[in-house]
C-alpha cells in the first residue's frame, strides 16, 4: 500500500468516526517551536510548569516517537447546537467542558484509528495524543491543512470554526503530507478586540497570565487580586464568539458533547454551593476533572462580571 493509499484509508475512516478534519504533516522539527520557546522565557506560560519541561521533545517529534516520519491530525467539532447557542458568554462553564470528557472521547477513537494504520502498515510505529503529549498539536494541524492559527492562537477552519478539539498520530508509516491552508484571518482583530483582559497581546500572541481560561483552569494558587472573569467558573469562549467563522460554523455532531443535564441546570450561585463531595460527582467523566475543588471555591469566590 502506498503512502498516499494509506492516508486516503485513514482519512476514509476519521470520517466513519465523526472527525470533521483531517491531515497528514511531515514529523519535521515545527518552524514554530522559536516562538514557542521565545514565549516561555517571557514568562508567557504562567505556572504551566509542564510546558517547560520536555522542551526537546516539541521541537523535535523524532524524540517522542524515534523514527517518526509523518503527523497524522485530526479535529473533532464542539460547536454548540442552535438551541444550546445562547447559553454562551453566559454560562459559567466554557462550552468544551459542557458533554463528555474530549479526552476520552477522541482518545477511544484515535486508538481505532492507530489500529487501523497498524495493520496497514505491519511492523510499524503509532503512538496517539490528545491535547497532553509533547507535540505542538497546533502547528501540526495547520501543516496537514486542517485549517490556520488564528490570531487568538487557535486552530481556526473556514467551515468549522475553531470550536475543534485536536488528536494526532505519530509514525513511522509511510504516509502523503498534504498542502497548509490559506490564513484568512487577514485584517480581522475580533478576537483581539473581544478579549476583556487584553490576554491576546498582539495578533497570534497569548499572554497565559491574563487569559480567563488559564486563570480558571490552570492557575494554582491563589489570586494576588481579584481578576476579571466576567462570570466565568471555567475557561472563556469570548474570543471564539466573536471570530465570524464560528458564528457561520455548523454545530458539532458527537452526541458525548452535547450538554449534560447538571451543566444546563448549573448556577453561579448553585456552583458556589457544591460540596468537595458534589464537586467530585458534578466534574466526573467531564474535563473540569482538571480543576481542583480549591480552585472551583475559589473562582466561585473571585466571579465578578
Amino acid at each position: 500500500m502506498t503512502g498516499q493509499e494509506r492516508a486516503q484509508l485513514l482519512k476514509a475512516k476519521a470520517r466513519e468516526l465523526g472527525f470533521e478534519l483531517s491531515g497528514v504533516a511531515s514529523a519535521s522539527p515545527s518552524p514554530d517551536f522559536p516562538f514557542f520557546l521565545e514565549w516561555l522565557q517571557k514568562g508567557h506560560a504562567g505556572e504551566m510548569g509542564y510546558l517547560q519541561r520536555r522542551q526537546a521533545e516539541r521541537g523535535n517529534p523524532d524524540l517522542v516517537l524515534p523514527g517518526a516520519r509523518f503527523i497524522f491530525s485530526v479535529a473533532l467539532s464542539y460547536n454548540p447546537r442552535e438551541a444550546d447557542y445562547p447559553l454562551l458568554e453566559k454560562h459559567p462553564v466554557s462550552c468544551y467542558a459542557w458533554g463528555r470528557d474530549y479526552h476520552e472521547v477522541l482518545g477511544e477513537k484515535l486508538e481505532k484509528l492507530s489500529a487501523l494504520l497498524l495493520e496497514t502498515a505491519p511492523g510499524a510505529k503509532a503512538k496517539c495524543y490528545v491535547d497532553t503529549g509533547p507535540v505542538l498539536e497546533k502547528s501540526y494541524a495547520a501543516a496537514a491543512g486542517l485549517g490556520w492559527i488564528g490570531k487568538n492562537t487557535l486552530l481556526l477552519n473556514k467551515r468549522f470554526g475553531s470550536f475543534l478539539f485536536l488528536g494526532e498520530i505519530l509514525t513511522d508509516a509511510e504516509l502523503l503530507a498534504d498542502e497548509p491552508a490559506e490564513n484568512l484571518c487577514r485584517s480581522c482583530t475580533a478576537c483581539l478586540d473581544a478579549c476583556p483582559t487584553g490576554a491576546l497581546e498582539e495578533p497570534g500572541l497569548l499572554n497565559a497570565t491574563k487569559c480567563i481560561s488559564y486563570l480558571t483552569l490552570e492557575h494554582r494558587s491563589d489570586f494576588k487580586e481579584a481578576p476579571r472573569l466576567k462570570g466565568y467558573l471555567a475557561g472563556c469562549d469570548l474570543c471564539q464568539t466573536a471570530c465570524p467563522y464560528n458564528q457561520q460554523a455548523p454545530a458539532g455532531r458527537e452526541p458525548a458533547f452535547l450538554p449534560r443535564p447538571e451543566i444546563l441546570a448549573l448556577t453561579a450561585e448553585k456552583a458556589a454551593a457544591l460540596s468537595e463531595a458534589e464537586f467530585k460527582t458534578f466534574t466526573r467523566h467531564s474535563a473540569l476533572e482538571r480543576i481542583k475543588y480549591p480552585m472551583w471555591k475559589r473562582n466561585a469566590a473571585e466571579r465578578n462580571p
